[in-house]
């Protein structure tokens, strides 16, 4: 029964990504959906985009094993606060600028070529880095359900995924995101309480007692408090430079549908976490030793829930991975196609072409993590880990100075990205081979993000800004994306009142989201004895 679900479910969306495709007419579509996104739609491949692999296998397993505190508590709460900064900083300010992409960015910015070829080169280093992780994470489901060995299981997923990201774009990722976000909810809402209720509360708490420090800070493994900090701190930085996330804002109509999505969107992602970490903590209970702990949610879906439900869960829990594949397989595409070849290259190709080019970059960009995906090098927490880092300590600081600070030019930019990326890698490679050591608490992320931002403070002040940055600068401070959303309603035939009307809604939902989120943590928190 639940192998039948899991497939209709499944080719549902293959036959909407599909269908999808026919709306797809030009480039604005295939990069950025004609920035037609409703508030759903916008709120749906947001949610699905947060809820990948890393959360329901690779996070889950990591809390199953060392309880919810540090991985939980600190890492998926940077993840939360880096979605917000994303969102409301990040890519509002960038869609105000028309970019279509993050290298856009550093190409209006700069017009630099090096900056462009640098930035984009950190963007697909991290995707595929993350990609591959979305595809172990498919083999993981699938070979529970099927006697299919892993490399072709890897196989047909990168087939399928093709289907709607190649052809469909930025379209195909969004419509098909949201109906997955809709099978995700039945994961959180319906199949984590319905672990959590044959674990028993009171046996959840309890677990502290019977594994200590599982409710620790440090958790049960006793990792140094700095490693902890240091999730914490790069799931902020990480979560507020992907372009998985920042991406989410570009086809949004306007900025009342970003400002609602923000408020709903964000309010979804910890919610849907927070039962689903819950449920891996209550698999403690009803089934300890799972090995690998990666697939923990995959057995309390199999034991312990119908078996028409489990076909729908591990839908949904499939679903949390194509969502969040398929959009590394277009954005990576896209700097392929769109970044390196026609803005470095300075090409301008008519629109059939541009997608042509768009959609062969996704394939090359398929293969290239289907291969690694097959080699499984290393757990899905750790992949997510060291992926996130990367964009964490090379993106970050560049972003934030090239929006915030005046002096900042293309030199600055590119020692900054060179300077952190380099020294995450090299120092992390000699603390793995014991070529050196760190002090406790210490380690090469917090170490390549110090270097990252004296680079950028040190190269800023002693080299001088071109005429161009500094104009582009000042564009940066003087565009608004609220303004320009203001501006296009009331010049619509009865947009004053329309105008009023997406003030009101936009109101509503956020004094809704805010009672029904101290209603609800309250709940958690009195329930959980917290």
């Amino acid at each position: 029964m639940e192998k039948m679900i899991f497939f209709i479910v499944i080719a549902v969306y293959v036959i909407a990504g599909i269908i999808v495709t026919r709306f797809v007419k030009n480039k604005d579509d295939f990069y950025v959906m004609g920035e037609k996104g409703s508030t759903v739609l916008i709120v749906g491949t947001l949610a699905a985009t947060y809820l990948s692999a890393v959360t329901l296998l690779g996070l889950a397993g990591m809390i199953y094993n060392e309880g919810p505190v540090a991985h939980a508590g600190f890492g998926s709460f940077g993840a939360w606060l880096g979605t917000l900064f994303a969102v409301l900083y990040v890519g509002r300010k960038l869609k105000a600028l028309d970019c279509q992409t993050l290298p856009d960015f550093f190409e209006k910015r700069f017009q630099n070529k090096w900056v462009t070829v640098i930035a984009t080169s950190i963007m697909i280093i991290g995707l595929l880095g993350y990609g591959v992780v979305q595809l172990i994470g498919a083999g993981v489901v699938l070979s529970e359900i099927l006697n299919i060995s892993f490399p072709v299981l890897i196989l047909l997923f990168t087939a399928a995924l093709l289907i709607f990201s190649a052809m469909g774009g930025m379209y195909g990722v969004v419509i098909t995101d949201t109906l997955m976000f809709f099978t995700m909810l039945a994961i959180a809402i319906f199949i984590s309480p319905l672990i959590i209720g044959e674990a028993g509360l009171d046996e959840i708490k309890n677990l502290g007692q019977v594994i200590p420090n599982y409710y620790g800070v440090t958790g049960a493994a006793e990792r140094p408090f700095g490693w902890i900090f240091s999730q914490f701190l790069m799931w902020i930085l990480f979560f507020g430079c992907t372009p998985s996330l920042v991406s989410r804002v570009f086809p949004a109509k306007n900025d009342f549908v970003i400002l609602k999505t923000a408020v709903i969107g964000v309010f979804f992602a910890p919610f849907m976490q927070l039962l689903v970490f819950i449920a891996a903590t209550a698999m403690m209970v009803l089934q300890p030793g799972i090995e690998p702990a990666d697939r923990v949610f995959i057995a309390g879906m199999m034991d312990y829930t119908p078996p028409a439900l489990a076909g729908i869960g591990l839908a949904g829990l499939m679903a949390s991975i194509m969502s969040t594949a398929s959009t590394l397989f277009v954005l990576t595409g896209f700097a392929l196609a769109k970044d390196l070849f026609e803005n470095v290259l300075h090409k301008d190709f008519d629109e059939k072409k541009s997608m042509i080019i768009g959609r062969g970059a996704q394939v090359l960009v398929a293969v290239v993590v289907c291969i690694i995906a097959i080699l499984q090098p290393s757990s899905i927490f750790w992949i997510s880990i060291y992926a996130g880092s990367i964009f964490a300590v090379a993106w970050m600081p560049t972003i934030i100075g090239s929006l915030e600070w005046k002096r900042m030019s293309s030199k600055a930019a590119t020692a900054s990205m060179i300077a952190g990326i380099v020294t995450f890698i090299v120092f992390g490679e000699l603390k793995r081979y014991e070529f050196i050591t760190f002090p406790v608490g210490f380690d090469n992320f917090y170490l390549a993000i110090i270097v990252s931002v004296l680079t950028l403070l040190i190269v800023g002040f002693m080299v001088k800004p071109t005429d161009y940055e500094l104009g582009y600068y000042q564009k940066i401070k003087e565009t608004r994306l609220s303004v320009t959303t203001i501006q296009k309603i009331l010049a619509k035939h009865n947009g004053a009142a329309e105008l009023k009307r997406e003030y009101r809604q936009t109101l509503t939902v956020a004094v809704s989201f805010i009672v029904i989120s101290v209603v609800l943590w309250g709940y958690f928190i009195v329930k959980l004895g917290m």
